[in-house]
């Protein structure tokens, strides 16, 4: 049995899913927040663990492979045994982790909380939406997911700012500890406000393909990251590559012949879905391009000062966090797939406009530019959200929100590897021997580089959409006749 609150809602039923998406939207925040807090906070936790900036860097990388490894099955788990429960059950790891970091004597112990915290976010990150989605009547999902994806960018655009803030005055700790009142609050609104959604009993839970999918997920997460952190030279990035597809093989072949598949195969002959999330990890590629790039080229080729440059990076989640909502708005009316496909065109104009960037036209080039290219991600990732929940039936919905959350960060993690290759590559072709200290006009060149692989990349991103939104009006033109 669905539970899903009406369109037009008497006030006290309007409050009580006001305060549920209060719970949920706080969620967001708080795990997104927690992602980009602890950046800040790195060279801190080296000084007080008395280790070395690679192991300090696992107390960031093991959060991101949980995520990574946990974040489909959890959406799936979820649709058998209870959104509710278990968004519950992850909140509750995720605090309990989080006061455990906040109380880790040695990196060894902060590390293997962080493991913890990830498994925790993993639950959070890939319910939320499908909680929500169970919750709103179709007519006004698209608003919602403009609110609830203003989050993201909200909470990622804070971190630094809080971070700094909260080690400046009680020291690194409370950056973990901030997520026990915020998340207890959370908790606390989720508990009481959000009513449980039947979930689906589909025969057993098919372990193998999960243990199949979160291994493959691992190897490919940690072979990506290795190719970033040792400049494309390691031979274990390779071996960790190679395992990932031999897993990938071994997973199609388990999920074809189970009886009870965990992802079952014949989603991916939706053209609707595969659309939207290939065209999802091309996005979040391009946008994490843009998170390694701006930092070099603001402090090395315009000389801003570290302050300066997070001041400046902090434009562009603000512009998504304003329009998301609206974007939402525009979703419910005039269609997902539409606005999505304006979306990419206008983040492919951005990343046109950032290839004329260069220290000599000023910072007023360089905001027009990521303004461009985030109101782009605005009108595409609210919509692409709102699109894929729409696909879903019931039983589905976590399982859905699992993969637009494993879409996302897949395209981060190949962002960081593939495109800080490009990034490297096209430095030292100007004369660059070494990114971090490379002349102005190498990493200015650089930077076009990416941008123009980011218009091949997102060009075919808008291809399939608009491939897809043509065969969805087919069917409904066949389907009027």
């Amino acid at each position: 049995m669905e539970t899903t609150f009406r369109a037009t809602a008497p006030p006290g039923e309007q409050r009580q899913l006001n305060y549920a998406l209060t719970g949920i939207a706080l969620i967001i925040f708080m795990v997104n927040l927690d992602a980009s807090i602890v950046v800040v906070g790195l060279p801190t936790l080296v000084k007080s663990f008395n280790t070395g900036f690679d192991t300090a860097q696992w107390i960031v990388l093991s959060y991101i492979l949980a995520v990574t490894a946990c974040i489909a099955g959890a959406g799936r788990l979820g649709d058998l045994f209870g959104k509710k429960k278990l968004y519950l059950l992850g909140i509750i790891v995720f605090i309990a982790a989080s006061v455990c970091c906040g109380l880790a004597t040695r990196a060894a112990h902060m590390i293997a909380f962080r493991s913890v915290q990830g498994a925790g976010a993993a639950f959070c990150l890939a319910l939320s939406f499908a909680l929500a989605g169970d919750l709103v009547p179709k007519e006004k999902l698209g608003k919602t997911m403009g609110i609830l994806t203003t989050m993201v960018p909200l909470g990622i655009a804070s971190g630094p700012t809080i971070g700094g803030l909260l080690i400046t005055a009680w020291g690194w700790p409370c950056i973990f500890l901030i997520n026990l009142p915020v998340g207890v609050l959370a908790l606390w609104f989720i508990q009481r406000f959000t009513p449980a959604v039947k979930p689906v009993k589909n025969g057993r839970v098919d372990i193998t393909g999960m243990l199949l999918l979160a291994a493959l997920l691992s190897c490919y997460a940690l072979g990506m990251t290795t190719l970033e952190g040792r400049q494309y030279n390691n031979p274990l990035a390779f071996l960790l590559l190679v395992a990932s597809a031999v897993l990938l093989v071994a997973f199609i072949t388990w999920e074809r012949k189970t009886a009870h598949p965990f992802l079952p195969v014949h989603l991916f002959t939706n053209a609707v879905l595969n659309a939207s999330l290939i065209a999802a990890v091309m996005v979040y590629i391009v946008m994490t391009a843009t998170i390694i790039l701006f930092p070099f080229y603001l402090t090395r080729a315009c000389g801003y000062k570290t302050w300066q440059t997070g001041l400046v990076m902090s434009f562009g989640p603000l512009v998504t966090a304003l329009l998301s909502v609206q974007a939402g708005k525009l979703s419910d009316k005039y269609g997902a797939r539409k606005l999505m496909l304006y979306g990419v065109l206008a983040m492919i104009a951005g990343c046109v406009l950032m290839d004329r960037v260069n220290p000599a036209n000023g910072l007023p080039a360089f905001l027009l530019g990521i303004g461009v290219i985030q109101v782009g991600l605005t009108f595409f990732q609210t919509p692409n959200n709102a699109a894929v929940m729409e696909l879903a039936g019931a039983g589905e919905r976590g399982l859905f929100s699992g993969l637009l959350s494993l879409s996302r960060s897949t395209g981060q993690i190949t962002g960081a590897a593939v495109m800080g290759a490009v990034f490297a590559i096209a430095v030292h072709s100007a004369g660059g021997t070494e990114t971090a200290n490379a002349a102005p006009a190498a990493i200015t060149h650089g930077m076009h580089q990416v941008f123009r692989v980011s218009v091949l990349l997102l060009s075919v991103a808008a291809l399939l959409i608009y491939a897809a939104l043509r065969k969805q009006q087919k069917m409904l033109i066949g389907q009027a006749a």
